[in-house]
């Protein structure tokens, strides 16, 4: 049934309605015309926030990463209170876990969101939304390596490195996974209990050595 929505919410009725179509049968359900029809209003009012589909998609980008990097921020927090902030690695290990968990149980948002095109507004107004909003999920995995760091469980300097090593290696798994890439069964493993010996294996590699 449409959803009525309240003066001056038009621009969050739309977006709740376009996550709702993505979700439920993937990004080519998403159209002006469906979200509108879904969110019970006329198919001209997504015009008032939206110039097309992209600048859509591209609301939708900006969004879902600023969510994304608020639950990678709460499961970073969360294991970190677990062991009273003296196992950050640890902590970094359920970040990467809850990553791969999220492309897996939300497969469309997962797409969208590394959607290169997207990643690169075509409409200006959003062009500074997406690129602070996919900053700010990456900067969650930044700041834990810092973490470890300091902690002494990741060989000092720059970040930057650790942290795209980490990153790169649970988004690899990720993308395998949601695009059938990698038959879980073939290498005997549940999907879980890959990733968790996946993030095992970083966390030994990101260790540093005697020297």
């Amino acid at each position: 049934m449409p959803k009525p929505y309240h003066h001056g919410d038009l621009r969050r009725a739309l977006l709740h309605a376009a996550w709702e179509l993505l979700e439920e049968d993937g990004l080519d359900a998403v159209t002006l015309r469906a979200v509108a029809r879904r969110a019970g209003v006329s198919h001209a009012a997504p015009g008032y926030h939206f110039r097309s589909k992209a600048g859509l998609l591209e609301a939708m980008v900006a969004q879902g990463y600023l969510r994304f990097a608020a639950d990678l921020e709460q499961t970073w927090q969360e294991a970190m209170r677990t062991h009273d902030g003296r196992d950050p690695l640890h902590a970094l290990e359920h970040v990467g876990l809850s990553y791969v968990r999220f492309a897996r149980a939300r497969p469309h948002a997962f797409a969208l969101l590394n959607r290169p095109e997207l990643r690169r507004p075509r409409e200006d107004i959003f062009a500074g939304e997406v690129e602070e909003a996919a900053e700010s999920a990456y900067l969650v995995l930044e700041r834990a390596v810092v973490a470890c760091q300091d902690a002494g469980q990741i060989e000092a300097g720059p970040p930057q490195p650790w942290a795209l090593l980490a990153w790169t290696g649970v988004h690899g798994l990720a993308i395998m996974l949601t695009e059938g890439l990698l038959d879980p069964r073939r290498v005997a493993f549940e999907e879980e209990e890959l990733a968790r010996m996946l993030l095992g294996a970083l966390r030994h590699g990101l260790q540093p050595r005697p020297t």
